[in-house]
C-alpha cells in the first residue's frame, strides 16, 4: 500500500499505520471489491519466518500485514522508528464488528476446536446486535479431502470477512493456496482469537495490555504450552532483531 508507512523487521514488512487507517484499509477493500489477505504478526511469527522461507515470502507478497505485540514495537525503537498502533486482531475485531453491523458487512468464522465457534458467534451477535455473522466451521476438518467442500459452503453464504484461526503459519499458507478459490473480500489470519470471544480464555487485564504485559498474562495462565514461545522466543526475538539491526547498518 504505497500510501502507508511500512517498516521492515528481520526482513518482514508491515505497515505502520493507526487503527483508524487499518479499518478505513479493510473497509476500502470490501467497497473496490478487491481481495486480500490480511496477516499479523508478533515477536513468534518473526521468529518463526526467519526458518520459515515460505512464510516469509508470503508475508511479503501481501498488501496488509498488521504489527501485533510489544515486541514489535521494541524492535521498532531499537530502530528509531515508533509502532503507530498494536493493531492486533483481538483489538481489531470490536471496531471491525461496529463497521460491519453498520455497513452490512458479513462475516463467517472458520477455525479452533468444535463450539469454539458458535459460542464466538452467540457472544458477538449479543453483543452487536445486528451484526450478521453468517456462520462457523471448526478448523479440525481433514485439510486433505474436505477443503474444497468446506469453501464451496462458506461461498454460498457470500460472507465479505472471514476469520481463519488456524494459528500461524498454517493459517497465513491455507489462506494463500485458496484465495482465489472464496468469495469474500477480507480473509483474515487470527490465531488464538476465537478462544478470547468465546469465552474460553480471559485477556489479560487493560493495565497489562497497554504495558506491553499481555504475554506475561498469558503464561501465567498457560505455562505448559507457552514458556518455549515467550521464556525462550522472546529473548531470541530481541538477540534476533539487534544482529539484523547491525548487518543493516553495515
Amino acid at each position: 500500500m504505497p500510501d502507508h508507512q511500512e517498516i521492515s523487521v528481520l526482513d518482514v514488512r508491515f505497515l505502520n499505520i493507526s487503527m483508524d487507517q487499518a479499518l478505513a484499509l479493510l473497509e476500502n477493500t470490501i467497497t473496490s471489491g478487491r481481495k486480500e489477505a490480511v496477516s499479523f504478526i508478533n515477536a513468534d511469527c518473526l521468529n518463526i519466518s526467519v526458518r520459515d522461507r515460505e512464510y516469509r515470502e508470503l508475508l511479503n507478497s501481501q498488501s496488509i500485514v498488521l504489527p501485533d505485540g510489544a515486541g514489535i514495537g521494541i524492535a521498532c525503537r531499537l530502530m528509531g522508528e515508533k509502532m503507530v498502533a498494536n493493531l492486533n486482531g483481538t483489538d481489531l475485531l470490536p471496531p471491525l464488528c461496529e463497521l460491519s453491523r453498520g455497513k452490512g458487512y458479513k462475516i463467517f468464522l472458520l477455525g479452533a476446536a468444535e463450539g469454539v465457534g458458535q459460542r464466538m458467534k452467540a457472544n458477538l451477535e449479543a453483543t452487536y446486535p445486528g451484526l450478521e455473522i453468517v456462520g462457523e466451521q471448526h478448523g479440525y476438518f481433514n485439510h486433505e479431502t474436505d477443503t474444497d467442500k468446506v469453501i464451496d459452503s462458506i461461498n454460498t453464504l457470500e460472507p465479505n470477512i472471514v476469520l481463519v484461526a488456524f494459528g500461524a503459519p498454517r493459517q497465513e499458507k491455507w489462506i494463500r493456496q485458496h484465495i482465489e478459490k472464496m468469495n469474500a473480500n477480507l480473509l483474515l489470519g487470527v490465531g488464538g482469537l476465537f478462544d478470547f470471544y468465546s469465552g474460553d480464555k480471559k485477556r489479560a487485564p487493560l493495565w497489562m495490555r497497554n504495558s506491553g504485559l499481555e504475554w506475561v498474562y498469558r503464561l501465567y495462565l498457560e505455562p505448559g504450552r507457552l514458556w518455549r514461545r515467550y521464556i525462550i522466543g522472546n529473548p531470541m526475538f530481541m538477540y534476533r532483531t539487534l544482529r539484523w539491526i547491525r548487518k543493516q547498518k553495515r
